[in-house]
Parts: C-alpha cells; sequence; structure tokens
C-alpha cells in the first residue's frame, strides 16, 4: 500500500511538474514566434481533447452518453466554455504579457478564492489557518507584483489582470465539472471540454494560420504543450487522484508554479527582486497552509 501511494505521489508530481514546464514552452514560444495565446490555447485544446476522447473510446468508455443526458448536457457547454476555454486562454495571455512565473503564481489564488466562496454559501467563517493563509497569499501576491514599491509595478498591468481573470477562470474549471464526474469518467468530461474550448477559441485565430517564426524545435515545445503539459500530465495526475488524500494532492500541485519559477530564471533569464521572491514563497506557503488538514481528518479521507 506504502508503495502504490508512493507510485501516485510520484506520478502526481511529474503531471504539475509537466504543467509548469508547459507554461515555460508556452513562454518560449511567445518570445520566438508571432504565435498568440489564441492559436496555442487553441491548438492545445482541440488535439489534446481529441486524443483523450480517442483514448476513452478505445477503453470501452461511452463517449457520446453525457450528450444524451438533457440535465448535464448544459453544465458540459458552460464546463467546456467558461471553464476550460476561459482558464486555457488566460492563461496563456497571462504569459504573453508577462511570464510562466507570475502566471502560475497568480493561478495558485485558486485555493483561497473556492475558501471564500464555499465560506460564503454555507454562511461560515474559513478556518483561521485558512484565513491566515489567505492574507499571506494576498500579501504575497502584493510583493511579486510592485515589489514593495505600491508607485511602480514590478509586473506589466496586463499580466496582473489576466493573470487574475486566470485565477477567476480556474475556480469555474475547478466547480463547474463536479456534478459531471459523479455521473462519468474524467476522461470523457474533460475530453469534451477541452475539444469545445478548442472549437470555440479557433473562431478567434483558426489553428490551420500557422504563426511566423516556428522552427522544428518550436514545433516539439508546441507539441509538449498540447500532448505532454495537457494530455499526459492530465491523465498522470487525475490517475493518483484515485489512491492519494485530497490534501496530499493538492500539496503536490504546489510543484507547478515552483516548477515555472525555477525554469523561468533558468532558462528566461528573469530577474526577480528579493521582495519578489519573498512574495513568491509567501503565496507558495500560503497555499500549502490551506491545504494541511488535522490527522484525524486526514485519516477519514483515506
Amino acid at each position: 500500500m506504502a508503495k502504490t501511494k508512493l507510485r501516485a505521489a510520484i506520478q502526481a508530481g511529474i503531471g504539475t511538474c509537466m504543467w509548469g514546464v508547459g507554461g515555460v514552452c508556452s513562454n518560449i514560444i511567445f518570445n520566438h514566434t508571432t504565435a498568440t495565446p489564441q492559436w496555442l490555447s487553441g491548438m492545445r485544446m482541440f488535439w489534446s481533447g481529441l486524443v483523450m476522447l480517442i483514448i476513452a473510446a478505445l477503453s470501452q468508455q461511452n463517449i457520446w452518453a453525457i450528450w444524451r443526458d438533457k440535465h448535464l448536457r448544459g453544465r458540459l457547454a458552460a464546463f467546456g466554455l467558461f471553464g476550460v476555454a476561459a482558464a486555457q486562454l488566460t492563461y496563456l495571455l497571462a504569459i504573453y504579457y508577462g511570464n510562466a512565473a507570475v502566471a502560475t503564481i497568480l493561478l495558485a489564488l485558486v485555493p483561497a478564492m473556492i475558501t471564500i466562496i464555499v465560506s460564503v454559501r454555507q454562511k461560515s467563517l474559513p478556518r483561521p489557518i485558512d484565513t491566515i493563509a489567505i492574507i499571506a497569499a494576498l500579501c504575497g501576491v502584493f510583493l511579486l507584483v510592485t515589489n514593495g514599491n505600491v508607485h511602480e509595478l514590478g509586473v506589466p498591468l496586463l499580466a496582473i489582470f489576466w493573470g487574475f481573470m486566470g485565477a477567476c477562470t480556474g475556480v469555474a474549471y475547478t466547480i463547474l465539472p463536479r456534478k459531471l464526474l459523479n455521473h462519468y469518467a474524467p476522461t470523457v468530461v474533460v475530453g469534451w471540454g477541452l475539444m469545445l474550448g478548442g472549437i470555440v477559441v479557433n473562431f478567434l485565430h483558426p489553428m490551420w494560420r500557422l504563426p511566423k517564426g516556428l522552427t522544428p524545435a518550436l514545433w516539439l515545445a508546441v507539441a509538449f504543450v498540447i500532448f505532454g503539459a495537457t494530455l499526459l500530465a492530465y491523465i498522470l495526475y487525475v490517475s493518483s487522484l484515485k489512491i492519494l488524500a485530497p490534501a496530499v494532492a493538492s500539496m503536490i500541485g504546489n510543484f507547478e508554479p515552483m516548477t515555472a519559477t525555477i525554469l523561468s530564471v533558468l532558462f528566461l533569464n528573469l530577474d526577480f527582486h528579493p521582495l519578489q521572491f519573498i512574495g513568491i514563497i509567501t503565496v507558495l506557503t500560503a497555499v500549502f497552509a490551506m491545504s494541511w488538514q488535522p490527522k484525524k481528518q486526514r485519516r477519514r479521507l483515506k
């Protein structure tokens, strides 16, 4: 059992790290080609969604049943449009106008937003540790985007805007599919969500209108974003959720912003100031704290 849990944790870690690597690859693609976030997100969603549905069909899953469910097909459409398409596009826009590190750090605000929404809906106060963590996360983001100077932004305003919108759409991406996942396999739900998102975004920038500057090496980066950082990363992460407790899985999710930040410094020559690094560490620590649960509660979730 211990080996099984370790294997699941490794799978989840690889999946989240691949998300971080995918963000840096996207950053490199934007820096060296005329590719737009609309084109890359359309490519990413359409092809990964198509392959995911093929895998689901080959594994004897009925990929069409969800569309015959009149109670849930509307939710699936909403998930594809407001969850998947919006989340993918805003995330890549944050990278395009800023960088992968900032985009993924701002995306780490999703747990704080969900905690606030759940507290409001349940008319109850968050746990004390959650309240402290939310305040700490906001302080960390403040340090990241201002470097402690309120009169001068250390991050482009558009990157902040799209990063914040990415966090908001990340909440929708997390909440909208829950009822769907109670009735249908994750590969079917997310596969259709990706396909729908890809089709919608292709109206903004058709994927057959190729950007200029794509070399063989950059095409490999595009392929990794599609099949590594989307398709394979998702399969690895979701398969681990069958074994790992939710708290453990969410802690491992911190590998994504950490990976993106480290690789951005190494390969994108980003120069974060000391206060910005403190802000990044503060956000990651806050997210880690929100995923913490007492031992008694962890045992009930296993």
